[in-house]
């Protein structure tokens, strides 16, 4: 082969024939240029769903080299085509949204009345204690005025038997009764059960002599209901117990007088306190 380059031929004059063997050009390295830092700040681009773009040979146009690439825009809304799942929106926080609470309030229990019971039945001891004080000293009385010994055998005779136990025995239940039964009631309430004591010691004290003098003792000479009745032991027993019921009575109603307006003013300040705390409660809610 030769070193030089043929002729041009005769059908292409313009052209000539470039041999192979030819050393190649070396090309200069292009430079690129410099960019300042912070000149250009580089701009987030969202990935774009582009459908596939159908072939030249189905459409018959072939791409062009000139054709310029559409730029991106600087914030491009993403287009969701079928089949392509959707990205989710932002959830807002739980806290943002209001919560109700529940507030429990605990269920406030009302000052319970306050009795007299108690206390009563204690004064009605105190009472019996009274009643049979004064029932001897009657007694005495009586067998001074019928035999003129004040406190020789008879006095403690009578003192043993049945004519000074069961009057001051019947006189202790029926007061304890009475108190169970008025407990916080006022004076003239005693005053009036005064009247069904005595009565109740009265006819008591006759039924319970005649039950013990002829069933259980079966004395020879019987003791008859006249002779009960007019009996002076047996009057000043119905007597004395309407007396000492009365006075007994004064101080256990004075008692309970005392506990009424006490339990009154109780409930007054529970009603007070709870109307506060619900109108507290009601400002709360209202806040809320």
């Amino acid at each position: 082969m030769s070193d030089q380059s043929p002729a041009a031929t005769p059908e292409h004059p313009d052209s000539a024939v470039v041999d192979v063997a030819a050393e190649p050009v070396a090309a200069s390295p292009v430079e690129p240029e410099a960019v300042e830092p912070g000149a250009v700040e580089p701009e987030a681009v969202a990935p774009e769903l582009v459908e596939p773009a159908a072939p030249a040979a189905a459409t018959g146009e072939l791409p062009s080299a000139t054709d310029e690439v559409p730029a991106a825009s600087p914030e491009p809304e993403p287009v969701a085509s079928p089949g392509t799942a959707t990205p989710r929106t932002a959830v807002p926080e739980a806290s943002a949204v209001p919560v109700q609470q529940l507030v429990y309030v605990p269920l406030a229990v009302p000052p319970k009345k306050r009795g007299n019971r108690g206390i009563g039945t204690l004064l009605a001891v105190v009472g019996a204690l009274l009643f049979a004080g004064i029932y001897t000293v009657v007694g005495a009385l009586i067998i001074d005025v019928r035999d003129g010994d004040l406190f020789g055998p008879e006095f403690t005779s009578f003192v043993s038997s049945a004519f000074f136990w069961v009057p001051v025995s019947l006189f202790l239940v029926g007061l304890i009764l009475m108190v169970l039964l008025l407990n916080r009631a006022g004076w003239w309430a005693h005053v009036f059960g005064s009247l069904i004591l005595a009565v109740a010691v009265y006819f008591g004290m006759i039924g319970i002599l005649l039950l013990i003098a002829n069933v259980f003792q079966a004395t020879p000479t019987p003791i008859t209901y006249e002779s009960l009745a007019l009996n002076p032991w047996v009057i000043a027993a119905a007597v004395v117990a309407r007396e000492a019921s009365i006075w007994t009575g004064l101080g256990i109603a004075a008692r309970g007088r005392r506990v009424k307006a006490r339990s009154i003013e109780e409930r007054a300040t529970f009603d007070r306190e709870q109307e506060a705390k619900r109108a507290e409660y009601a400002g709360t809610v209202a806040g809320a």
